[in-house]
């Protein structure tokens, strides 16, 4: 039962809503594009220690990673690889939709601009639109300036056919959303969907930062794994849709096992619920098996998880592709049977 569960987890259209472009590179490829022994040597003690710390410490874990990968991604042809490895990878898992999310960023000491940048990655999706259907959330790291935040803001802008929302991510021990809401308001303003990596850490900054984010309204928000019982009800209240991402939220909380995850909680309440990756390369997890897992754990049949999926199609930011995407799965209802 359990194999033939996993086989409908891979067989099912997917949605994709939260990865993070850079953290889903292949382990493979972020090895050969390591420089030097003493970065593979700091790569393997970050990955034999990840699982000894607590969440604070495997956070700091996790952006030591991204630190690590940030300084050997150096020019735009590897930007490319990585895009193309991810699309490929999505598609073989049978993900129909994803919007990847990325930190826009030049090279060569800004001779070669950030709008090349984006303008690479997009050449890849459109290398990919008869197989997978992808687009670009632009990501505002919280230990960025305002101004840089700024010159992010204007490129979604620029970039609108492809580019489908903003993203505040980065280190949750920058409590900077209050630094950058003049520009998620903008964002509003132009009708432009936002996102916002929420309850991260267990300390009480956190929690009255999410406060801030609630406040705001954000399209959607991210993980939501450390929360007060008054946040916790607003969201429910509010339908404010979520990103979940079982694997990276089991790491990173130290649960002892996925049916620990808040998942249910939601789910049990019919919240708009999505299950993503977050970061499918770092955290080697693919979208199929965070399903399954959550499946498993909370004894979802296949059409619970149908219907699950068919609910998911409404959070995409693109509504433009809903229509496609429903009727893939409509499809693939009616050649599995499942009614």
């Amino acid at each position: 039962m359990d194999d033939d569960l996993l086989e409908f987890c891979r067989s099912i259209p997917k949605i994709e809503l939260h990865a993070h472009l850079n953290g889903c590179i292949r382990s493979s490829t972020f090895r050969q594009l390591l420089s030097s022994s003493d970065d593979q040597n700091r790569l393997d003690q970050l990955e034999q220690t990840f699982a000894q710390g607590n969440t604070h410490s495997r956070m700091a874990n996790v952006f030591e990673k991204f630190a690590l990968l940030r300084s050997c991604v150096t020019n735009l042809d590897e930007i490319r690889r990585i895009t193309y490895e991810t699309l490929e990878d999505f598609s073989n898992d049978n993900v129909i939709y994803a919007e990847l999310r990325t930190r826009p960023r030049s090279f060569d000491q800004g001779r070669i601009p950030s709008s090349a940048y984006i303008e690479t990655i997009i050449d890849v999706i459109k290398q990919f639109q008869e197989k997978i259907c992808a687009r670009l959330i632009l990501s505002i790291d919280r230990i960025q300036s305002v101004e840089q935040a700024t010159e992010t803001f204007q490129l979604a802008q620029q970039y609108r056919d492809y580019v489908v929302g903003l993203d505040l991510s980065g280190d949750p021990n920058v409590k900077s959303f209050e630094r950058f809401r003049s520009i998620f308001d903008l964002a509003k303003q132009v009708n432009l969907s936002t996102t916002i990596h929420i309850g991260e850490l267990p300390d009480e900054e956190c929690l009255n930062e999410n406060n801030l984010i609630l406040d705001y309204e954000p399209t959607r928000l991210g993980h939501f794994n450390f929360r007060t019982n008054e946040q916790e009800q607003r969201v429910i209240q509010e339908k404010i849709p979520l990103e979940l991402c079982p694997t990276s939220n089991l790491l990173t909380m130290n649960l002892n096992d996925f049916a620990e995850h808040h998942f249910n909680l939601f789910y049990t309440n019919k919240h708009p619920i999505a299950i993503c990756t977050d970061d499918s390369g770092l955290m080697d997890c693919c979208l199929s098996t965070e399903i399954y897992n959550i499946a498993k754990s909370f004894h979802l049949s296949k059409k619970d998880l149908y219907e699950f999926c068919f609910r998911a199609t409404n959070l995409i930011f693109d509504k433009n592709a809903l229509k496609f995407l429903q009727q893939k799965l409509e499809e693939f209802s009616q050649q599995s049977n499942i009614f």
